[in-house]
């Protein structure tokens, strides 16, 4: 019985890898993009993502790509389940990135400066967000526009990260600050595969 549920599952795999990525010209993967239940993908015209190695995406997540935009993610990353990705011009994931439930992601928010005009009608400030390599992103994290974390970068959950930090740190709070340094030991070679 065992065995039948996992060879069911591998399906599921596949048949969602086919639906999401496969068949889609604006999503580019030279992997099997692991997708579990409830995972939607929207593309708006022009938009891209691109898949690296090993990424698994969670269930329940929202990956999306407004027009003309695009979202990279690296080697060996996952989502949590209930992440949301929200990319209006540019988001990048690096290799190795791990994130708990409920992480938040976006590259945008939105201006309230006109009195006279309702927020959702007001134009959008659109900029940029990078997450570094080996990069793990706590519970209910929330990384925001113009937002940079370093890689082999701990985020505390909770956090609200809404400016550039360095790599090799701790970062938590709202908004998140530095913590501590994380010393960075080396890496037995039979390891590094």
């Amino acid at each position: 019985m065992k065995k039948v549920l996992k060879l069911i599952t591998r399906m599921m795999y596949l048949v969602r890898y086919l639906m999401f990525v496969k068949f889609n010209k604006q999503i580019k993967s030279d992997f099997l993009v692991l997708i579990q239940p409830n995972v939607k993908v929207i593309l708006e015209k022009g938009a891209k993502i691109t898949f690296g190695k090993n990424v698994l995406i969670k269930n329940d997540t929202i990956i999306y790509a407004k027009k003309n935009s695009s979202i990279l993610f690296g080697d060996n990353t996952s989502t949590g389940h209930h992440t949301e990705i929200s990319a209006n011009n540019r988001i990048r994931i690096g290799n190795d990135v791990i994130m708990g439930a409920y992480t938040y992601i976006t590259d945008a928010d939105h201006r309230y400066d006109d009195p006279h005009l309702p927020i959702r009608l007001q134009p959008m400030n659109i900029g940029e967000v990078t997450v570094g390599d080996n990069v793990w992103l706590g519970r209910g994290v929330m990384v925001l526009k113009d937002s940079h974390v370093g890689s082999n970068c701990v985020v505390a959950a909770g956090s609200i990260v809404t400016k550039k930090f360095d790599d090799n740190i701790v970062i938590g709070g709202i908004p998140a600050k530095v913590i501590k340094p994380i010393e960075r030991l080396s890496i037995p070679e039979e390891l590094k595969e």
